[in-house]
This record gives structure tokens, C-alpha cells and sequence, in this order.
């Protein structure tokens, strides 16, 4: 939850701050957390660093490891790694839990994995999904997310993955970008 704060506080530029909401449901042992900003939105936040074409692309660059909208270096800054998203929704994943991501005209939607196979995917889009990039317009950004406290997912393995997946991702971009032309 101290991600989804910081996000808020770093990123939305919310004269308001956030509404944060959590509750625990014992009958299914799981915590709901909601956190709502009025805020400029992912789109204007990544928009600093990054071009992208609407507000979808915009979700999709927030959820992928080492982007953020504070820099336009590959694997972020130290304050900043723009890994926090990732994580999040690398972990409802894994356990195969609720996650949802709105902000602007767009929304992205974790679906539960089919398979037993466990993969974390750098690029959000890449994940069992579903988007929408035509709804009503929210200035800022909407975040949920369940998360069932039952799941015994080695959490080793899990963050093992997180890490693995976050280099290579930032590995892939940066090989990318330098074997461009570039002209003086």
C-alpha cells in the first residue's frame, strides 16, 4: 500500500492528496485496498519522459518495469525505479488476484491466470487482460487490487521473478535504444 501512496504523492500532483481504502473480509481471508487521486493522471505524469499516443499507452508504460515518468533513463532514478506498479501487479499475478488501473479515458484489468505456470511478463499488455480505451474521463488515477492473504506462493520465488524480470526488461530497452542510428 506505501507503493500506491508514494505513486500519489510523487506522481499525481494532487492538491487533495488520495482516498485510501482497505478492508479485510475474513470469510475469504483477503484485503481490498482502493486508492483514488484527482490528480494530473498517468498520462500527463509519464507524458514528462515518455510520448504516448493516448491514455492506454500511457497505463501500459506505468505497469512496465523501469519506466517512469520522473526520467527518461532506463531503470529509473534511485528514488525512483519505476518498478513500484510492476510489482503490484506482478504480485496479484502470481496469486492470481483482483487488479484493476484506471486514469483518463482508459482502463486495464488483470484477469486470472488460466494455467498453473507462473510468469511474470515485462510488458503489462502480455498478462491475461482486458483494456478499454474509450470510458469517461478521470483527471487522475484509480488503483485496486485484492489480495488473498491464503495464497502460500513462496514469496522467494516471487521476488526472484520480480528481479529477473525488471533487469531483463531494462536490459532488452537499453540494447533497443543504442542500436538506433543516432545523428549529431
Amino acid at each position: 500500500m506505501s507503493e500506491l501512496i508514494r505513486n500519489v504523492l510523487e506522481h499525481s500532483l494532487s492538491p487533495h492528496g488520495a482516498i485510501v481504502s482497505a478492508q479485510y473480509y475474513k470469510k475469504s481471508n483477503t484485503i481490498r485496498i482502493g486508492i483514488a487521486d484527482t490528480g494530473i493522471g498517468i498520462w500527463k505524469s509519464i507524458n514528462q519522459s515518455y510520448a504516448p499516443k493516448n491514455d492506454l499507452e500511457a497505463i501500459q508504460l506505468a505497469l512496465t518495469p523501469g519506466i517512469t515518468g520522473t526520467t527518461r533513463r532506463e531503470g529509473g532514478t534511485e528514488q525512483n525505479a519505476g518498478a513500484g506498479l510492476f510489482f503490484i501487479k506482478s504480485i496479484a499475478s502470481v496469486n492470481s488476484d483482483f487488479f484493476v488501473i484506471y486514469s483518463g479515458k482508459a482502463m486495464y484489468k488483470l484477469l486470472k491466470r488460466k494455467s498453473k505456470k507462473i510468469a511474470l511478463h515485462a510488458d503489462p499488455f502480455e498478462d491475461r487482460h482486458s483494456k478499454k480505451n474509450d470510458l469517461p474521463g478521470w483527471e487522475g488515477t484509480v488503483v485496486g487490487i485484492d489480495l488473498s492473504l491464503d495464497k502460500t506462493q513462496e514469496f522467494s520465488l516471487l521476488l526472484r521473478l520480480l528481479n529477473e524480470t525488471l533487469r531483463k526488461a531494462i536490459k532488452e530497452r537499453k540494447k533497443a535504444r543504442y542500436k538506433k542510428p543516432q545523428f549529431i
